[in-house]
């Protein structure tokens, strides 16, 4: 049976989504295997729709792979309900579905949704520690959408990638691509009443001290470090350290030497996957 999983997870003390070599932490795709090893015996591979770094967390994460019907296991829903009494508390399947053979977790992904938490406050909120980076310096909201609208569209992002994936060295044609679509880059603040992982959850541009600011990003895919290299730039676009102008001209450069800082991870969730 074909499946596709939707899984949530609270990426604080996992050393990320995918895959590592023994003693390097437990990680998403690690646990989902050992559990799923536990209910069939034989090893399952899983594929997930996005690699999400140590600390990133994720509201609609997806998986896909093959599962070996079992006896009372023949339904997805109750996979569904047998790996959650398996698993950790801080990671669970929302929901199981039988797909088509054809339907691959990352490769049939049309768009990722991200969403980076700030909140702008004098003082931290002790109950955000785990979700939201803490500034409680003044910032200047209008200047950070103005540049994030700069992103929109297929741009070469190349000063925002990690793993050196940005930095102008050697054969540019030994390196895996850089350009990417990205159909919405936005800034607001959320209700703070509001499930702040919701999606279509209340935003407004107005409000006063104590607001979480949510930096949404979609595109077909990302790179390596680039939500949170984008973010990082921001901040400085934000306090004044740089201005709108210097921000588009960065994006050109397409020389991640340049960018802003790598903001930290645990304010990043990928909220949902497009197929």
């Amino acid at each position: 049976m074909h499946l596709k999983l939707v899984i949530q997870y609270d990426g604080t003390d996992f050393s990320g989504s995918q895959l590592q070599a023994a003693g390097k932490g437990r990680t998403v795709q690690g646990e989902l295997e050992q559990a799923l090893a536990r209910l069939v015996g034989p090893p399952i591979r899983i594929d997930l729709a996005g690699r999400t770094d140590t600390g990133v967390h994720a509201w609609g994460q997806v998986a896909s792979l093959d599962f070996p019907v079992r006896p009372r296991l023949d339904q997805p829903d109750a996979i569904a309900k047998a790996l959650n009494g398996i698993l950790p508390r801080d990671l669970t399947v929302i929901s199981a579905e039988q797909v088509a053979l054809d339907f691959h977790a990352r490769f049939s992904a049309r768009r990722r949704a991200y969403r980076y938490l700030i909140l702008n406050a004098r003082y931290p909120r002790p109950l955000l520690r785990r979700y939201s980076l803490h500034i409680n310096q003044s910032l200047d909201l209008a200047a950070m959408q103005e540049a994030l609208s700069k992103l929109v569209g297929t741009h070469d992002f190349a000063s925002f990638a990690g793993h050196g994936l940005g930095v102008p060295d050697g054969d540019a044609r030994e390196k895996p691509g850089t350009v990417r679509d990205v159909s919405v880059a936005k800034l607001a603040r959320l209700d703070p009443e509001a499930n702040f992982w919701a999606w279509e959850a209340e935003q407004t541009l107005k409000g006063q001290d104590g607001d979480l600011l949510a930096i949404d990003l979609v595109a077909n895919a990302f790179l390596p470090h680039m939500i949170r290299n984008i973010v990082g730039t921001l901040l400085e676009v934000g306090s004044g350290k740089r201005t709108v102008e210097e921000f588009g001209k960065l994006l050109e450069s397409k020389d991640r030497r340049l960018a802003g800082q790598t903001a930290g991870p645990h304010g990043l969730c990928l909220v949902w996957v497009e197929y």
